[in-house]
């Protein structure tokens, strides 16, 4: 099994970790790695059975994310299922740096509520107000989606989620290394959403929504609360105007960057899923106001 930097924490969370891992001979010196108060809640012989009985879920042990303070210690590590689970340890300030307490638990615990459908067909969800509605603002980084989404709700006194923002606020916690911060995003703006649509409230989200499955879900949320779904696409048909926004933007947002990267936005471009149905196309080449009336006309219709 790989090895980490060493620190006491750490290294009990190895030594934790290798009984999962299935290490031959692995327990021999468990009466020496725990506090007297954790050997008498559980035995050490105990102990050693339960871990050597789980490796038939972990071994061999794949750890995708660690976190280490002075007597803390947590690992995430994938079983054989694909889910993840986390080990956890905390251990004496002093030496010899004992076991205090461990525990393993699901990413996700078991016990809370579960998460939000993919397609809200049959989720149990009050109607929302007779004039509630909910709006998508599409479209890749520098399109003009967020100047738009603001100047609509300001006008319509409609309330604007927006990712960069979500993500910006995580900046502190790690969120720029997260795996799936996209998706974290649409998670979180679909949770805001129901939550708005619950209270009889409109909401306007501002994420590029490059996903069609991303789009099928917000649609089949509106049409379970029983409000209007409107989709709004910006693109900006002039590449030379698109391109200065997108590197000469300031935009201030707490954790997050200003400028984009140019040749990222074109791959995105590229790819865009086309969008269909109720979906307006803007060009934001276009005038502002010009843009404006439109998608007010388009979201109060």
């Amino acid at each position: 099994m790989h090895r980490f930097a060493a620190g006491p924490a750490l290294a009990r969370l190895e030594w934790i970790l290798d009984g999962l891992d299935g290490t031959p001979g692995w327990g021999a010196d468990a009466s020496e790695v725990f506090t007297a108060e954790f050997l008498a809640a559980v035995t050490p012989e105990r102990y050693v059975e339960v871990t050597r009985g789980r490796a038939a879920r972990y071994a061999p042990v794949v750890v995708v994310g660690l976190d280490v303070g002075e007597t803390t210690a947590r690992a995430r590590i994938r079983c054989h299922d694909g889910t993840v689970d986390v080990v956890s340890c905390v251990v004496e300030a002093a030496r010899p740096h004992r076991i205090v307490t461990t525990w393993v638990a699901g990413l996700v615990p078991a016990d809370v509520t579960p998460g939000l459908p993919a397609d809200f067909g049959d989720f149990d969800l009050p109607p929302a107000a007779a004039d509630a509605r909910l709006v998508v603002f599409s479209g890749v980084p520098g399109s003009g989606k967020s100047t738009l989404a603001d100047a609509a709700g300001a006008e319509l006194g409609i309330p604007v989620f927006a990712t960069d923002w979500l993500l910006g606020a995580l900046t502190p916690f790690g969120g720029r290394y997260f795996d799936d911060p996209l998706e974290m995003a649409e998670e979180v703006l679909t949770t805001l959403a129901l939550r708005q649509l619950v209270a009889g409230q409109s909401v306007i989200l501002d994420h590029p929504t490059e996903r069609v499955a991303t789009r099928d879900r917000w649609r089949s949320l509106a049409r379970r609360a029983g409000a209007e779904f409107r989709a709004v696409v910006c693109r900006c048909s002039d590449p030379e105007v698109h391109r200065g926004r997108l590197e000469g933007r300031s935009r201030a947002i707490p954790g997050w960057h200003d400028a984009g990267d140019w040749s990222d936005v074109r791959q995105r471009l590229a790819n865009f899923p086309s969008w269909h149905g109720e979906a307006l196309s803007v060009d934001t080449a276009q005038p502002r106001e010009l843009s404006l009336a439109a998608v007010i006309r388009h979201i109060t219709a």
